[in-house]
């Protein structure tokens, strides 16, 4: 184990326990933290995650709290966020340095705006690079890990760098998925100034169809199902479009409910609890099985629950 005194004696940064993660997950649903770290900087976001591993105490690495669902029990061990700790980056030329903290929108806004192609796709993506790269987030025809050079992870107390050809990715698929991430270089590619034009009515025309095809105006985690490979659904449909023919749009359990406009995302509609969310997850995978005789996996990460349902 280890005491308050301890930790506040060895992290620079803010130590809290108890914390609610309703407060720092997009979905708003979520018991409380054994313990909330904010570090101060990388070296202390290092030294803090390797002293709750010599402790034996689980410990995640966490940005700004999308794509996930923490249990209604909160969860056991620490939460260590990288936004401010991991939040810096730089820009070179076409080459990007940036910490697993920042903010994808910002990101792909930035490089965007130097004229640099390979990341603008993904600025309605509400995460950051360390959880995009961890799950290789995509959007629009891009996906992160199509533009990284190297990533950084600590491994055994110390930062690593680990090189594009020592990473396994597919769709919504990093073989780093479960490490501590710490950050990422990326090589860009210069566009010009033609180049530029046609992106950007594309980049337009793709936030506009998610501001009008996504409950934005409700907390929510994303989508929550990946969609199946082409070789496992023989319909060719979405996952989303699955679960819409299967009438389930609308369809509520306590405070949640599944989007009216989008089937594939859960919404909290003011009073939902992380259960009332697992038995829409379970609605619709076994919807979708009894219709299509496809399985869906989830995108959106469980915390806090010993066994996943998918």
């Amino acid at each position: 184990m280890i005491s308050t005194e301890e930790l506040r004696g060895a992290i620079k940064g803010q130590v809290l326990l108890g914390e609610s993660m309703k407060e720092h997950t997009t979905m708003k649903i979520g018991g409380f933290a054994d313990f909330y770290v904010d570090p101060l900087d990388k070296d202390d976001l290092c030294r803090a995650v390797t002293l709750f591993a010599q402790r034996g105490l689980p410990c995640l690495l966490f940005g700004r709290g999308s794509n996930l669902l923490v249990h209604d029990e909160g969860i056991r061990g620490a939460v260590v966020v990288t936004t401010r700790a991991l939040g810096n980056y730089t820009i070179s030329k076409n080459v990007v340095t940036a910490g697993a903290g920042v903010s994808l929108p910002l990101l792909a806004e930035k490089t965007f705006a130097r004229s640099l192609g390979g990341l603008e796709m993904l600025q309605g993506i509400p995460g950051t690079v360390g959880g995009a790269i961890a799950i290789n987030a995509g959007a629009n025809g891009q996906e992160i890990l199509d533009a990284v050079s190297w990533v950084e992870i600590l491994e055994g107390g110390k930062p690593r760098v680990v090189s594009k050809d020592e990473i396994a990715a597919g769709y919504r698929y990093c073989s780093l998925e479960g490490h501590a991430i710490l950050g990422a270089g990326m090589k860009l590619q210069k566009l010009s100034a033609t180049e530029r034009e046609k992106i950007e009515v594309l980049r337009a025309a793709a936030l506009q169809k998610r501001a009008v095809s996504q409950p934005l105006s409700w907390p929510n985690a994303g989508s929550v199902f990946r969609n199946p490979a082409p070789e496992e659904n023989p319909s060719g449909l979405s996952a989303g479009q699955m679960i819409d023919a299967c009438g389930l749009k609308g369809f509520q359990r306590g405070g949640a409910a599944i989007s009216e406009t989008h089937a594939n995302i859960i919404i909290n509609k003011g009073s939902a609890k992380a259960s009332d969310v697992m038995e829409l997850i379970t609605l619709a995978k076994e919807h979708v099985r009894k219709m299509f005789g496809v399985c869906l996996e989830l995108e959106i990460k469980l915390l806090g629950f010993e066994k996943a349902c998918c």
